[in-house]
């Protein structure tokens, strides 16, 4: 204990001295990063050390520890687990490289406390309320197993999933999760708003319920979407056309389609909300279920995006405002 306490005076004294004058905007040095992470070795309790993991180390919970990581981690850490991401870059300190030898010298209690506790001055938050112990366990399997990985997870499409080329895009179904059949029609639906982000450009669609209540005023009103709202954003790949005058940005080949529909009983464990994604193969003309090596990852349920989406929980889990026309 002596030990421990010495070591934060001097992690704390350290710190003070790189930290004079800093301010937010201001990307911390090596020596401040390399500090701030150290000084989570020492936030651990001697106490949690003594725990033992309940589960054993299966290739199934390894498996499910995955699940929960690309469900609430990869928007950090990425999909890969490095940290490369735009949230992760930009934390302060970055968000952790989980392969590394640094996070894989701590055992399955310490990772386990770390999660369910979170580490104050880092971007690291508590999971306590949202990820249970029993998948928290599975998770520290799963972060172990990472320097085993050769590539970013993925997932095998199985004999369900293939298409053909007269494919019915209205009989896939992602098991346990939204079926295409259940935005029949999405394609008239009128727009609510288009985006423009990295290489891609999306039209956001809204179904009539969808439409009638951001009309009604929802969600700046302060009441949620109605059961039975659905929304469905098509991705292209963005391509400049230097035919038109000013050369604009314009949609190119279609890249995916994701949908969200309303339904509080169904999905009250995500928000209230269900989420779906299906890849669109150019070359084929086919769509597909998205899988866990997916931007975002979808595994085997309807909470791909429910991670992302509680960024906006005071508005219902919407991002996109209906725009005035």
């Amino acid at each position: 204990m002596l030990k421990r306490k010495v070591m934060l005076g001097v992690i704390g004294a350290m710190l003070g001295a790189l930290l004079q004058g800093c301010t937010a905007g201001q990307h911390p040095s090596q020596g401040e990063t390399s500090l701030a992470n150290a000084a989570k070795d020492v936030t651990i309790p001697l106490e949690a050390g003594k725990m033992k993991n309940p589960l054993p180390e299966t290739g199934e919970v390894v498996s499910q520890g995955q699940e929960v990581f690309l469900g609430s981690c990869a928007q950090c850490h990425g999909a890969d687990a490095r940290g490369d991401t735009n949230i992760g870059r930009n934390m302060a300190p970055p968000a952790m490289d989980l392969t590394s030898a640094h996070v894989q010298h701590w055992s399955d209690a310490e990772l386990f406390w770390i999660i369910q506790n979170g580490v104050r001055l880092t971007g690291m938050p508590a999971w306590k309320s949202t990820i249970s112990d029993n998948d928290t366990w599975k998770l520290t399997h799963y972060i172990h197993n990472l320097p085993n990985a050769t590539s970013a997870p993925t997932a095998v499409p199985s004999q369900a999933q293939s298409v053909t080329s007269t494919q019915d895009k209205y009989a896939l179904k992602i098991p346990n999760g939204l079926a295409f059949s259940e935005f029949r029609g999405y394609e008239g639906w009128p727009v609510i708003a288009i985006s423009h982000n990295g290489g891609a450009v999306a039209a956001i669609l809204g179904n009539p319920a969808m439409i009638s209540a951001y009309k009604a005023g929802i969600p700046g009103n302060g009441k949620p979407f109605p059961d039975g709202a659905k929304m469905a954003k098509v991705h292209w790949v963005a391509k400049v056309d230097a035919s038109e005058p000013g050369a604009p940005t314009v949609p190119g080949v279609q890249h995916d389609v994701d949908f969200m529909v309303k339904d509080s009983k169904r999905f009250a464990d995500s928000g209230g909300w269900g989420y779906g994604v299906f890849e669109y193969d150019a070359a084929s003309g086919n769509f597909r279920l998205g899988n866990l090596g997916d931007k975002p990852p979808q595994g085997n349920d309807a909470k791909c995006g429910f991670a992302c989406h509680t960024a906006v929980k005071t508005k219902d889990y919407v991002f996109t405002a209906y725009g005035q026309r």
